[in-house]
């Protein structure tokens, strides 16, 4: 777990850290996020390569849109989600990638890929560790089922690379973030192919996840931008104790209600080698008049920091709760 953008939280919470026997681990977490002075043109953030994210079950994705999934199930044959509408959706942990099952309440489909053979051009292997340059070309098969049970197909053409480092903000927060774009074509000859979408992605190495998606469709449809809102922990992942999870509902509750900004609450269960901190970070009001603040919650499990930063609202019954469907 790469501990950037968190050391405030977790210099706070190194003193429990010490009580559960883990200090150890809190102090190379920092060691390892130290940049080196010198930054290249396409690093200037200085972030080292980023590999492969690593899910973890009961996290929950919410995005400007409204939309949000959960992480399900992580195994040898990739991560599957549910989203806010129950469908379901199973893919690599590669998101550069579209999920190789997926269902919804009238269709289900498949997808394949392989990367692209060209007779003069080595072939591609994988963007990951992202590194500025990386490269990869693959062709994506897909096919689907509707109601009536006829099979669909199609084909599409892709083409990625790792661009740099950039600094985004998102309702979630600041983050540091690689750059990765990928362009879609109607056929493997790019070079004489007019391109159909590109889509970039900037991926935060400390939440294992992209906190904004910008999809350009060249013309032939809107536009679309996704940013990141919150993440949301699931409780039942951490502890085994019941009364758990309403003692952490209480604390998010209790921190965005009197905390002050900067100020971290935290919570522990070291039966459980539990340490969670809350700190509000923004407070701020929307047109209507509604009350929303920007937190970063830590929660370290036997040492282990996970990242949930997020925005919550308060609503008119007084509680302070993420927007979403």
């Amino acid at each position: 777990m790469n501990c950037v953008g968190s050391k405030n939280i977790f210099s706070k919470l190194i003193p429990f850290f010490a009580r559960s026997g883990c200090v150890c681990l809190a102090v190379l977490c920092f060691a390892g996020s130290v940049q080196s002075a010198a930054q290249s043109a396409t690093n200037p953030l200085g972030l080292k390569p980023a590999s492969l994210p690593q899910y973890t079950v009961g996290a929950k994705y919410i995005y400007s849109d409204g939309t949000w999934e959960t992480v399900t199930h992580v195994g040898p044959n990739g991560v599957t989600w549910i989203n806010h509408q129950r469908n379901i959706s199973t893919g690599l942990p590669d998101f550069t990638y579209k999920r190789s099952k997926w269902r919804t309440r009238t269709r289900y489909g498949f997808r394949e890929f392989q990367q692209t053979q060209f007779l003069l051009s080595e072939p591609t292997t994988t963007l990951w560790p992202l590194t500025p340059g990386n490269k990869t070309r693959y062709d994506e098969y897909g096919r689907w089922y509707g109601e009536n049970g006829i099979a669909r197909t199609y084909e599409s053409f892709w083409k990625c690379e790792v661009g740099g480092t950039e600094k985004v903000s998102v309702p979630a927060g600041d983050f540091d973030t690689w750059k990765i774009t990928c362009k879609r074509y109607p056929n493997r000859f790019r070079a004489t192919s007019k391109t159909r979408e590109i889509r970039s992605w900037y991926y935060a190495p400390s939440l294992n996840h992209w906190v904004l998606e910008v999809r350009d469709y060249n013309g032939y449809r809107e536009n679309r931008r996704k940013e990141l809102v919150a993440v949301l922990p699931d409780p039942q992942a951490f502890t085994t104790q019941i009364t758990d999870t309403s003692l952490i509902q209480k604390q998010f509750q209790n921190t965005l209600e009197s905390n002050e900004n900067g100020d971290t609450n935290i919570w522990d269960n070291f039966q459980e080698q539990l340490v969670i901190g809350i700190t509000p970070q923004k407070t701020f009001k929307h047109g209507n008049g509604t009350i929303c603040r920007q937190y970063q919650q830590v929660i370290a499990k036997e040492g282990i920091p996970y990242e949930y930063p997020g925005i919550a609202c308060k609503n008119s019954n007084g509680r302070w709760v993420v927007p979403r469907r």
